[in-house]
């Protein structure tokens, strides 16, 4: 990691920014606090915290705050990155209001350790081919092969700043990061354009998901001199961690057993403060469980399946056969009259007052009891400045809980 010097003289900076959060009943902001010249020559004074003697940290305070998004980018995200998408102008106007004098960095990382996109590249024998049908059809959708020479090494690296996300349900071009920075700041022009672009990861990454692994990258080694993300880690930032992802205990990575260990790992990438780490967790807590969650996941992927409601509601009360909207056929038994116009049903079928719209996919049916729960103990592990939420709840709410977390982190500052 980066090391910032440790600020000498707080009274240039002169004034610590404190953070603000939205509720839904009101919106709560604690303002900054000047500091004269004789507390800054006795000590970092309010909104600063010190770090402890011999360290080569910085003091760490409220006015400058990092905030890393990972996202998971497999097939089964679709869905979930469709809210994200919906709630991020909300989230980016908290963020340039509420932390309107903060100096925040913005980064989205996703968490496909295999570089599938690279697959994309490999159907494109000449700029223009259409990489979306053949045997990658679905996965490389709109996906431009004249990406390939615009894309680094960076763009297949667990734990860089997404700036290039190709494939399915993703933006499929460049972002246009600023100075050649993977990660966005709160001087940049189009910041939302810039963000929502980068959000878009897509479904193409690779299924076995390390969110984890990607985080701790993209602050470690990605955030060194030389590496993909140098610059975005400050030792003098607060630093926010918000997880996005349906992966669960089928991930080689998220064993239950390790998350003491994954929080050790990041306070150690904040010199060991706890009071500088604020994480969220969006995923799975396993409380609502169905047996189906793989087959759900198959007709994502095949091109046309979002617009094709006959084969949806054929997969879907086939999954659901108890659902309300699912019908079965059923003819006259004696000694009622043979009808010999009736046919009974083997399968249940769309009931007519249902066939018209689309099927209610995003029931969150697809959790496990105790599936997501590393990602779940990985947050409760920081306290009241670890939250989790599930990932099937509306966005704008888990807005609001990591700006309550921001705010109870700088009360201690």
């Amino acid at each position: 990691m980066q090391r910032i010097r440790q600020i000498g003289l707080i009274a240039a900076a002169g004034l610590a920014v404190f953070v603000g959060m939205a509720s839904c009943a009101q919106s709560e902001v604690i303002v900054a606090h000047e500091i004269g010249d004789a507390a800054a020559e006795a000590g970092p004074g309010p909104g600063l915290v010190p770090p402890p003697p011999g360290d080569a940290c910085a003091p760490l305070g409220c006015n400058k705050v990092d905030v890393l998004l990972v996202v998971d980018n497999s097939l089964s995200m679709a869905g979930a990155q469709r809210r994200l998408n919906e709630a991020a102008p909300a989230f980016l106007k908290q963020m340039t209001t509420k932390l309107d004098r903060t100096d925040f960095h913005l980064m989205v990382v996703d968490t496909d350790a295999a570089g599938y996109e690279r697959i994309c590249n490999r159907t494109c024998p000449q700029v223009g081919f259409d990489a979306s049908i053949g045997e990658n059809q679905g996965l490389c959708v709109d996906f431009p092969c004249a990406s390939i020479s615009e894309r680094s090494l960076c763009d297949s690296t667990l734990g860089a700043g997404v700036v290039y996300p190709v494939g399915a349900n993703s933006s499929n071009r460049s972002c246009n990061f600023p100075d050649g920075r993977r990660y966005l700041t709160s001087e940049d022009d189009d910041l939302e354009e810039r963000f929502l672009c980068s959000a878009a990861v897509g479904t193409l990454g690779d299924g076995n998901e390390r969110p984890i692994g990607a985080m701790l990258a993209a602050l470690g080694v990605e955030s060194q001199k030389g590496g993909c993300n140098e610059g975005f880690l400050r030792d003098d930032a607060l630093l926010v961690v918000v997880i996005v992802s349906d992966a669960g205990s089928t991930a080689t990575e998220l064993e239950s057993s390790k998350a003491l260990e994954w929080r050790q790992q990041l306070l150690d990438l904040k010199c060991g403060r706890e009071e500088g780490v604020v994480v969220m967790a969006v995923g799975h807590d396993g409380s609502q469980i169905a047996p189906w969650y793989s087959a759900l996941e198959l007709g994502i992927s095949i091109v046309g399946y979002e617009n094709d409601l006959v084969s949806q509601w054929r997969d879907y009360c086939s999954l659901v056969p108890g659902d309300a909207c699912c019908c079965m056929t059923t003819c006259p038994e004696p000694p009622e009259p043979f009808d010999p116009n009736c046919f009974p049903s083997f399968q249940p079928h769309v009931c007519d007052e249902c066939a018209s719209k689309p099927p209610p996919w995003n029931h969150c049916w697809f959790a496990f009891t105790g599936y997501g729960t590393p990602l779940v103990r990985f947050s409760d592990s920081f306290g009241e400045r670890g939250l989790h939420r599930e990932i099937c709840d509306d966005f704008s709410g888990i807005l609001d809980g990591t700006l309550e977390a921001v705010r109870k982190a700088c009360a201690v500052f």
